[in-house]
């Protein structure tokens, strides 16, 4: 772990060291209060809730997130440096884990500087902070699955604008699959799978202040996915194409196919599950009173 955290130490000076770190986030705030003061009308609607808030927010966080990580290791491919990094005494997984926590540090100081927009709101009137923890948690699982979703297309090329449109368009999409958008046009019964493998949909359940172990079951699967598949495709770049590896890359490949197999099994094994939820907003409103059951 003490590796996995020096390398994480390491990217994020390099994201201050370059200003990159400090551009973006000046620009996710900006837009993050613009579109929460102007587009939403905050002001003329007369009412606490900050839920305009996190309607744009999945939005924002593709830009930020595939801005982070558009350079992870495509600049290193890019550069040639890759190699070097293949022969240190560090295991892929601790390099693509410190990767990832650095982006999360600075994905969590971002959220952190919008949280005196729901405290300001709370002084002007009654703000249920129910939705408040849910959408920021759904932001927070939605960017680690953008962070690990960005990790492994940058590994897949050696050019960050190529990487940066990827995780654009790939997060985008799979956001898109989820909203009522894509599942009204599906129809039966493919807008129930839409639902299912949307993080749109996922992301508006937690949003409004549900928290169910399905959804972040689903979060933390796609996220393992992603971060499995970038290590996967690292230790690849080792491989050589000789029989005397052969076994290793076959037990390699299937260890990753069963791996993700099993994400896979585990979200159709709590589909079902329905009861595993908390609402916590304040009147239980996505919750049958007992009067009513």
């Amino acid at each position: 772990m003490r590796k996995t955290l020096t390398i994480a130490r390491k990217e994020l000076e390099g994201f201050i060291g370059s200003s990159i770190a400090l551009i973006f986030l000046t620009i996710f705030l900006v837009v993050t209060l613009f579109v929460f003061f102007w587009v939403s009308g905050f002001f003329a609607r007369s009412i606490a809730d900050i839920r305009p808030l996190f309607r744009w927010m999945p939005l924002t966080l593709i830009f930020l997130v595939a801005a982070l990580t558009m350079r992870q290791w495509s600049e290193e491919e890019r550069s040639g440096t890759i190699e070097m990094l293949m022969t240190l005494p560090v295991a892929p997984w601790q390099m693509v884990l410190g990767k990832f926590l650095a982006v999360m540090a600075l994905v969590g100081v971002a959220l952190l500087l919008t949280l005196p927009i729901p405290i300001v709101v709370a002084v002007l009137g009654p703000l249920d902070w129910g939705p408040v923890i849910g959408g920021y948690l759904a932001a927070l699982l939605l960017a680690a699955a953008y962070a690990a979703l960005g990790q492994w297309l940058s590994a897949l090329t050696d050019s960050p604008i190529v990487a940066l449109l990827a995780t654009a368009v790939v997060g985008g999409l799979l956001y898109l699959a989820g909203t009522p958008l894509a599942t009204d046009l599906a129809g039966a019964p493919w807008n129930g799978v839409l639902r299912s493998i949307g993080t749109g949909s996922r992301f508006d359940s937690i949003e409004r202040g549900v928290i169910d172990l399905r959804d972040l079951a689903y979060y933390l699967s796609l996220c393992g996915l992603f971060l499995l598949l970038t290590i996967f495709t690292l230790d690849r770049k080792r491989w050589s194409a000789g029989a005397a590896t052969r076994t290793y890359r076959r037990n390699v490949s299937t260890g990753v196919a069963l791996l993700g197999a099993n994400l896979l099994v585990l979200n159709l094994w709590l589909a079902p599950l329905a009861g595993l939820r908390w609402d916590a907003t304040a009147q239980q409103e996505y919750t049958l009173a007992q009067t009513t059951k």
